[in-house]
């Protein structure tokens, strides 16, 4: 039979592996969102432009009616408003979760920008071709599972104040 210490050893150190292996889907997450905004920073064209192009054209035809309303009321006539919050959004996102900073928060903008972005195409997310999903849904696994607690920034974090649920 085993001692309470070493049943107690054991649940630690298999909460701590199952967090361990959710540090590489935060990094992973984190590394993909990097590269896809110094995708649009080192265009030689504005990201706006393309994403205007993309928005009028390819979403126009593939959307679900009510993102189209959207699209055409909110999105294409502020679009440079768009195309700096996008980018903003994936290299803060990206880069709090290369740090395990704020884990919970950049999942949750991470969550929200590949949403949008599996909507513009017109997919679900039981279409067989979203990789938008996939890592959507990786990113909520990175929410819930507190990833930022092993090898980040919010480990130290929790330690100094435990009852704030962002970490």
């Amino acid at each position: 039979m085993k001692s309470l210490s070493e049943e107690s050893t054991q649940t630690h150190s298999r909460r701590y592996v199952s967090r361990s292996l959710l540090v590489i889907l935060r990094v992973h997450l984190g590394v993909i969102l990097l590269i896809t905004v110094l995708g649009k920073m080192l265009r030689d064209e504005p990201f706006m432009v393309e994403m205007l192009s993309y928005l009028q054209g390819y979403s126009m035809r593939n959307a679900s009616i009510p993102y189209q309303h959207f699209l055409q009321g909110v999105v294409i006539p502020h679009a440079a408003l768009f195309s700096y919050l996008i980018m903003a959004g994936e290299l803060i996102a990206g880069l709090l979760l290369l740090t395990g900073t704020l884990t919970r928060l950049a999942a949750g903008i991470s969550m929200f920008l590949f949403l949008n972005y599996m909507l513009s195409k017109g997919r679900w997310f039981w279409s067989p071709d979203s990789e938008d999903a996939a890592i959507f849904l990786s990113a909520l696994v990175v929410l819930l599972g507190a990833a930022g607690r092993v090898w980040g920034v919010d480990a130290y974090l929790a330690k100094r104040w435990p009852r704030v649920p962002l970490w």
